[in-house]
């Protein structure tokens, strides 16, 4: 019965579509939400305004909609299988919010379309939100809220991007483009790298590189028809104030794997490995860079994102290390497979290095354990 329902309401939004159209009247535009202060708003947002005086039609539709209700939302969201989607609000409610609650920057872009042109993005638009079309499964890099509106415009305006001609979105990885809208010395700048593949060091055209918004805006602003510039009109909706930048800080992830690494060489130095405080540190260290590795191992072997394959990372989070501490941290008899160990990890750091991961902290995540294998074979062949 459910099923019949959802049928037969698709059958009448499509007869709505059908003789829904706009007045010549209207316009279509692209409205770049600069980021925020936020995780999840660090890059910024796309949508596309349907506006009809002639209708009293105005309308944000956005991609990459996602409900924190959704059954199993963590493990769906960290499986890469949490369904997101197309919705729209009223532009006069999208600009209240991003304005008031974020204090986020929206310009806008109109959009020199025909009427044939408009209508056509806009009956895409209704059609992409018919419940059997509005969910989709989002790619951070290639499926996005600016990807599909990329993808929209251009399929309504065949040719007006010039992509060749766009040199300067061109000649960077996704993983540098990432990295640009990172704060540069963040715990949440140095995760994500090390969580990424190598997929996503892959150098982007100037196309691929519009998965970010502003990249988007810039290739839209370059685009044309007809020797006519695709923007007629730009405008900004809302300026936002200014936010002061934080400086340096103490507990990001250089000045405490740096201080860890001191610590614990100058315990190393100082205290025998007998000792229970060396042997107790071993235990957590090591627990914790194991527990790393299994997550980073699951994220770029059992989940549906890609860009998290062939991940580096693994030379250096190990998911056996933790297991591997109990085997050689107080048993004499392992001391002779530790020097194995400890050139093993050197030859995945010095992999790691090679392949280009310096510049993301692979070494000085690997400096605590490099340190600790160094010790821990200078005591067991005494």
């Amino acid at each position: 019965m459910k099923y019949l329902y959802v049928l037969f309401l698709s059958i009448l939004m499509s007869s709505a579509l059908a003789q829904n159209s706009l007045s010549t009247q209207s316009r279509v535009s692209l409205v770049t939400i600069a980021p925020g202060t936020e995780l999840y708003s660090y890059f910024g947002h796309t949508l596309i305004r349907v506006y009809d005086p002639a209708t009293g039609l105005d309308r944000a539709y956005s991609y990459g909609t996602f409900d924190f209700q959704t059954e199993n939302f963590y493990w769906k969201f960290l499986k890469g299988t949490l369904p997101y989607s197309l919705s729209y609000n009223n532009m006069s409610d999208v600009l209240n919010y991003y304005s008031q609650y974020e204090n986020r920057t929206l310009r806008e872009q109109v959009l020199a379309l025909n009427d044939a042109q408009r209508n056509q993005i806009f009956q895409a638009l209704e059609k992409n939100y018919l419940p059997e079309n509005r969910y989709y499964q989002y790619k951070f890099f290639y499926d996005n809220c600016a990807t599909r509106i990329r993808d929209i415009f251009e399929q309504a305006a065949p040719g007006a991007y010039p992509w060749d001609k766009m040199t300067r979105l061109e000649g960077l990885s996704y993983r540098d483009w990432m990295n640009r809208y990172l704060p540069g010395t963040a715990w949440v700048t140095f995760g994500m790298n090390m969580a990424l593949g190598l997929p996503s060091d892959v150098t982007t055209n100037a196309s691929q590189s519009c998965y970010l918004p502003d990249n988007l805006e810039i290739a839209t602003a370059q685009a044309g028809l007809n020797n006519q510039k695709l923007v007629e009109a730009s405008l900004t909706l809302f300026e936002a104030q200014a936010i002061v930048e934080e400086g340096f800080d103490p507990f990001g992830p250089l000045p405490v794997l740096l201080t860890l690494s001191l610590v614990l060489f100058v315990l190393s130095s100082r205290f025998s490995h007998k000792k229970g405080l060396l042997y107790g540190l071993d235990i957590a260290l090591f627990l914790i860079y194991g527990l790393f590795g299994i997550l980073i191992f699951f994220l770029a072997t059992a989940t549906d994102h890609e860009v998290m394959s062939y991940n580096v990372s693994c030379l250096i989070l190990w998911p056996m290390h933790f297991p591997l501490v109990f085997w050689f941290a107080k048993n004499p008899s392992g001391g002779f497979w530790l020097k194995y160990v400890r050139l093993a990890f050197i030859v995945g750091l010095i992999a790691s290095i090679i392949s280009g991961y310096l510049f993301y902290g692979l070494f000085i995540i690997a400096l605590p354990i490099l340190i600790r294998l160094f010790f821990l074979s200078r005591f067991y062949s005494k």
